[in-house]
């Protein structure tokens, strides 16, 4: 067997221009497990994140005050124990036998006595596992004709060399120019350059174009000429570079989706949803919940309870979001009187069960529980998806693992019954786990062009054409983080580490790599403007100063013509055929039972949008989350009003006995329908709160006592009509006063500025309505309508004499009432269904032509709309000269 061994060989992607039958191609990695294997050393995999955790319990074993990581083990355990691990395996790699030397510096020493603390404890590194082969490979021979070594024995580290050493090995010199014309000379230059200093422009350019330089405008330009280039302009062996994996990862998607194999480049995977249902399990341990977490649970594809019960429950909780208000009890209900005991137990158990402090931690012996049971649900959905033959087989078998490698690293950590494991420790294992877990979807498929993860992967094979894909700033060698005489120390005991400097000053024959690759062709397409360019970039602008930069978008080859096509322009009104079919089935612009103030509002000012809400019934996409603005607020203090006034005593509190209800009412509220508030970050905001909602609350049942309420319904349902047209509304306080005599409020979570506003201009169609159909209920009319403010506790009312002095009362302007508005209001649904039945549509926006059609006499003026409705608006068409 004849073996080419580079550092960097794990970076080659694709087919191989030749058979590798009995010649490998191997990285550190793939070389180490083939040597175990062949003498009798192969053993389960390592996981990083158990020994990980496993050095964790050695470091606490050796902690003390005056050890250099102390404070940073207080501070960080997972972080500190994955950064000195790393320390560790580095000075392994180097020759170290985990032993400490008289004389050595405190930290040295301080790494020693860890070191002791976890022999036996910790899993072998690269380091260990070396040794053991080298050790074993000098007693017994393996079948190994040659080892071709791509890189200088210097660039190993020791243990590496160690083994080389004792192989029969030849070391392959950097590749020398193999192209002709232009490109040849360049390679010339750039390779004595880099290996022998020298520096020196290409004599004679000719401008053959053996050497392209290519700069997009953008990224996502440069993948479809990419692309382009596939399928119009094919080369037998061609090789994209692309060390920058997401951008490889980018490119893969665009080749995918223009019908070309994709190369195989894998960015990180921790978004896939099978490896994102672990730490959104872990996440309902924790108290205060993180809302937005807890609906991502609910609502994602994967997870231990069923997803129709989750997403059941997600937009219950979406709606209202906390754990056993009124909208998650109804959902909870109706899935205890559907579900078997046992799964109804494990709903309560993953969402209903006890939380733990964030700062404090949960047991640790739970936490091993929680990911069992997630283990056992994804197991069960694996075992469907084999019997089945369905997709993401192999998904299913990274969370499994991912599961299987947490409890692992968790029972490691165990010390005692009582141990308990924090967030940050949770989130690290995690992270750790999912670091390594590949990119299922991201495999080289057949048909698609060799490529390389990384420039120093060039030297495994060379091809016709090279397309180096937007080389930026590359990776330098880290300075190692130890004082010099640690370094001198560590050298005098035998740990010979590797130089960064030296590993700095051979860079430049890796980063040439892609240059020496190619046979016939270079194509450098460089990163758009502004980007940092990499060295052998640079290299070649010396070297090749004649080269010209093209701007992939100025460049018309492969570029297909497409006709502009102008979108429809927004005019201001619709015409319809009044003799269509379908108009008959729709009589009026809506498809509604009975209209609401709401409803009524979008008909009167813009019957566009009231066509394409209520008779199109169009709606918008529905993303769930949880509310986290001022109608969260409202709903809140809406919730409060209507808890507090269901205890008919409520009406005669006094201040202090308002204030002694409200805090463990407002903490219940929080908890079953508020959640958001009590979330990480939002302190201020639930101070706030609270203190608007205890103020505003303490003035209203004032008001309520002047006006001498005795009974209040709160959040009424009112129907009545408008002429021919069913009503239907609910007013948020429906007030019973002395002799029979009603009153009706509706609150807003605002400031009365703007309602005193409304009342004196005569925009308080809502109010009118509601009192309209309080009448055609009781038989009378209100005698009192008006708005309450809780964010100033003001109550402005059309009505002297009800609510005591410090309420203020309105007169509108031009002596508008409740009942002129109610008559406005029926003769315009007349006007605007005799638009309608005519075939007309007013569509009102900025700027459209014609203008809105003025409202005929005795109708309502028109008023502007908010903001709410924007969605719908773009359906209206382009404006005139909007780009």
């Amino acid at each position: 067997m004849k073996i080419t061994f580079s550092l960097h060989a794990g970076g080659w992607q694709g087919a191989a221009a030749a058979p590798h039958l009995g010649r490998p191609v191997l990285s550190p990695p793939a070389f180490l497990g083939l040597l175990e294997v062949q003498l009798g050393l192969a053993g389960p995999p390592t996981v990083m994140a158990r020994r990980t955790a496993a050095f964790l319990v050695a470091l606490r074993a050796a902690d003390a005050p005056g050890r250099f990581f102390h404070s940073s083990l207080q501070a960080d355990e997972m972080g500190t124990a994955a950064a000195l691990l790393a320390w560790r395996d580095e000075w392994f790699l180097a020759g170290w036998d985990g032993k400490s030397r008289e004389g050595w510096p405190s930290r040295l020493g301080d790494m020693a006595a860890v070191e002791a603390a976890a022999v036996g404890r910790i899993g072998f590194g690269e380091g260990e596992r070396l040794a053991l082969v080298a050790e074993r490979i000098a007693k017994r021979r393996i079948p190994i004709e040659k080892v071709l070594v791509l890189e200088p024995l210097a660039a190993f580290p020791l243990r590496w060399r160690s083994v080389l050493e004792q192989l029969p090995v030849e070391i392959i010199l950097p590749r020398q120019a193999q192209a002709a014309g232009d490109l040849g000379a360049v390679q010339q230059r750039c390779l004595a350059a880099a290996v022998e200093g020298t520096l020196a422009p290409v004599d004679a350019f000719a401008a053959d174009g053996s050497i392209a330089v290519m700069r997009p405008l953008s990224v996502e330009a440069a993948e479809h000429w990419l692309s382009n280039q596939y399928h119009t302009a094919p080369v037998a062996a061609r090789l994209i570079v692309c060390d920058e994996p997401a951008l490889g990862s980018s490119l893969d998607e665009t080749l995918r989706a223009t019908g070309v194999p994709i190369c195989g480049y894998s960015e990180s995977s921790s978004l896939r949803p099978t490896v994102q249902a672990l730490p959104l399990a872990l996440e309902t341990l924790w108290d205060p919940v993180e809302p937005a977490r807890l609906l991502d649970f609910l609502m994602h594809p994967v997870g231990p309870l069923p997803a129709s019960v989750r997403r059941r429950l997600g937009r219950a909780f979406a709606a209202e979001p906390g754990i056993g208000g009124q909208a998650w009890t109804t959902v909870r209900d109706e899935l205890r009187a559907e579900l078997e005991p046992e799964a109804d137990r494990k709903v309560t158990e993953w969402l209903e069960g006890p939380r733990y402090d964030r700062l404090a931690g949960a047991p640790l012996d739970l936490v091993v529980n929680r990911v069992g049971l997630l283990r056992s649900a994804l197991q069960a959905r694996l075992l469907k998806v084999i019997e089945e033959r369905g997709v993401g087989e192999a998904d299913l078998r990274s969370a499994v693992s991912q599961c299987s490698a947490v409890m692992d690293a968790l029972n490691d950590l165990r010390t005692s019954a009582a141990d308990m494991v924090k967030p940050r420790l949770l989130e690290q294992l995690v992270a750790q786990t999912t670091a390594d877990a590949a990119n299922t979807l991201a495999v080289a498929e057949v048909g698609c062009v060799a490529s390389a993860a990384s420039v120093a992967a060039c030297a495994v094979e060379s091809a016709d054409e090279v397309i180096w894909w937007m080389p930026g700033s590359p990776k330098l060698p880290a300075a190692h983080p130890w004082l010099q005489v640690e370094l001198d120390a560590l050298k005098a005991a035998g740990v010979d580490l590797l130089d960064p400097g030296a590993e700095m000053a051979a860079m430049m024959t890796l980063w040439i790599r892609p240059i020496l690759a190619a046979r016939k062709r270079l194509v450098l397409v460089l990163p758009p403007e502004g980007a940092e360019l990499h060295p052998a970039w640079q290299l070649v602008s010396v070297v090749a100063p004649q080269l010209r930069i093209t701007v992939l978008e100025h460049d018309d080859l492969g570029k297909v013509a497409v006709a502009a096509q102008e979108l429809p322009l927004a005019r201001g009104a619709w015409r319809f055929d009044p003799g269509a079919k379908w108009r008959g089935t729709f009589p009026a612009p809506t498809r509604r039972d009975a209209q609401s103030f709401s409803s009524l509002e979008v008909a009167f000012n813009n019957p566009a949008l009231a066509v394409l809400q209520d008779a199109a019934h169009l709606r918008a996409g529905n993303m769930h989350a949880p509310e986290q603005d001022t109608r969260l607020l409202g709903t809140l203090a809406h919730r409060l009003v209507q808890i507090l006034l269901s205890d008919p005593a409520a009406l005669g509190w006094s201040p202090k006995q308002v204030e002694d209800w409200f805090g463990p009412a407002a903490d219940k509220l929080l908890k079953t329908e508020g959640m958001p508030l009590l979330a990480p970050g939002s302190s201020m905001q639930l101070t706030q709160f609270k203190a608007a909602a205890l103020g505003g609350i303490i003035s209203l049942v004032a008001y309520l006592n002047a006006a001498g309420v005795k009974r209040v319904e709160a959040e009424r349902s009112l129907k009545g009509a408008l002429g021919a047209l069913p009503l239907r509304g609910d007013t948020d306080l429906l007030l019973y006063l002395d002799k029979g005599a009603t009153a009706a409020l509706d609150l807003k979570w605002s400031r009365a500025a703007r309602y005193r506003d409304k009342l004196a201009g005569g925009d308080f169609l809502q109010l009118a309505l509601y009192a309209h159909m309080v009448e055609q209920e009781t038989g009378a009319p209100p005698v009192a309508v008006g708005f309450f403010t809780f964010l100033d506790g003001g109550l402005s009312t059309l009505n002297d004499g009800v609510f005591g002095d410090k309420a203020r009362v309105i007169s509108p302007k031009d002596g508008q009432t409740t009942g002129l508005l109610v008559k406005g209001a029926a003769a315009s649904w007349e006007w605007r269904v005799q638009q309608w039945q005519a075939g007309e549509v007013d569509v009102i926006g900025d700027g459209l032509l014609p203008a809105p059609t003025v409202p005929p006499d005795g109708c309502l003026p028109l008023r502007t709309l908010g903001p709410w409705h924007l969605d719908y608006v773009r359906l209206f068409g382009q404006a005139e000269g909007e780009a």
